[in-house]
């Protein structure tokens, strides 16, 4: 069953698929040490060729179990940063979120409204009943940013990721569809 991830928009920004045309924003972006220093499940990209690829898993429609938008600001017309979601699983009705932003743009409230429609989507598009996300554990910003968008805390996911030598911890939080509708 294929299934299209339509373009996404709120009152500043636009969400839409990557695209090819992409590629320098998606190499500059996942090879600046800012972005990925808590993005420990894949190195950052070194070069160009990785990042067309890395556009290129997104664009496959086969089965899609993922996604993967890019956050434009309507102001700047310009992409800023990505969202979307991971190991969809449609038989138990859940996914995971993820997501990133260029520092210029961080604390300014953008990834929360890219979020909340990222997460309307999840619940009325892809009739999700729960929504999970793992974050890096030293990671300060995206997980009080996941509480204030009602997620909890379910546990520790210890030496999660394995990246240049190292384990890592990351916390698992979740989001249930009836707990977003008490929020709305």
């Amino acid at each position: 069953m294929n299934f299209e991830f339509l373009s996404l928009e709120t009152d500043h920004l636009h969400l839409r698929p990557l695209t090819l045309d992409d590629a320098d924003f998606v190499f500059q972006h996942f090879s600046d040490p800012a972005v990925t220093q808590y993005l420990l499940d894949e190195p950052p990209l070194t070069d160009y060729e990785q990042a067309k690829a890395l556009i290129e898993f997104y664009l496959e429609s086969e089965h899609k179990s993922y996604n993967r938008w890019g956050v434009v600001l309507k102001a700047e017309s310009r992409l800023i940063g990505t969202c979307g979601f991971h190991r969809w699983d449609r038989r138990n009705f859940r996914a995971e979120i993820g997501y990133d932003l260029g520092p210029a743009y961080w604390g300014q409230g953008i990834m929360t409204e890219a979020l909340r429609a990222t997460i309307r989507f999840g619940f009325e598009q892809m009739e999700l009943n729960r929504i999970e996300a793992v974050i890096y554990v030293g990671n300060s910003r995206s997980i009080h940013l996941l509480q204030r968008l009602g997620f909890r805390q379910e546990g520790l996911l210890r030496d999660y990721h394995y990246l240049n030598s190292q384990f890592y911890d990351h916390w698992f939080f979740s989001l249930l569809k009836r707990e977003w509708g008490r929020r709305k």
